[in-house]
């Protein structure tokens, strides 16, 4: 996400997944100067986590039209999107949720022959385009050193996504991470 959508300072950013993923390039997004910042989800304890490292605004899309509250935040749309949940009805909130020249960009993996209606007519006016990121579109050469400055000058907190487990606690972190208690659990040898 770093990479591909370049937030501007002073831009707004929505993402659509607090996952691993997708919190990754909240914080990218808040690293890069973003000043309105949303996230939205379904689950309450990750849209509180996204407010902890940076998110300004959420949205739980069970409860509010994630649209609608968007365009309401933001004044008319979001300047950068990221789907990182690959569902075709978030990727169509995320496309009709975009401001004028919006930079949207999708992560989040779906099965092949997943297909989300788009409204071209009223997509084309925004002039937004929509970048498909494959395996983070990156240069690990180049990315990595630029994220781990970030995290040393205090810009980048990864470390609060993730949860460290021995091996013999495994199966925990399996069930940790399916239950949501951990977003990135990591396991040590």
């Amino acid at each position: 996400m770093f990479n591909v959508l370049k937030p501007k300072p002073g831009s707004s950013f929505v993402l659509f997944g607090t996952g691993a993923v997708g919190l990754s390039g909240l914080l990218a997004a808040v690293a890069a100067g973003a000043t309105t910042v949303i996230a939205v989800d379904i689950v309450d304890s990750r849209l509180e986590f996204a407010k902890s490292v940076g998110a300004t605004h959420t949205i739980n899309s069970r409860n509010e039209d994630p649209v609608a509250r968007i365009k309401e935040i933001t004044g008319g749309g979001a300047d950068y999107a990221l789907d990182a949940t690959g569902n075709k009805v978030v990727f169509r909130q995320m496309i009709d949720s975009m401001g004028l020249l919006g930079h949207a960009a999708i992560v989040g993996l779906a099965k092949p022959g997943t297909e989300s209606p788009v409204d071209i007519g009223s997509s084309m006016l925004t002039g937004a385009s929509v970048t498909f990121v494959l395996e983070g579109d990156a240069v690990p050469q180049v990315l990595i050193p630029q994220l781990i400055a970030l995290y040393e000058a205090g810009r980048f907190p990864f470390d609060k996504l993730i949860k460290h487990y021995a091996f013999e606690d495994i199966n925990q972190a399996f069930e940790d991470s399916e239950n949501g208690v951990t977003l990135k659990p990591v396991v040590t040898f």
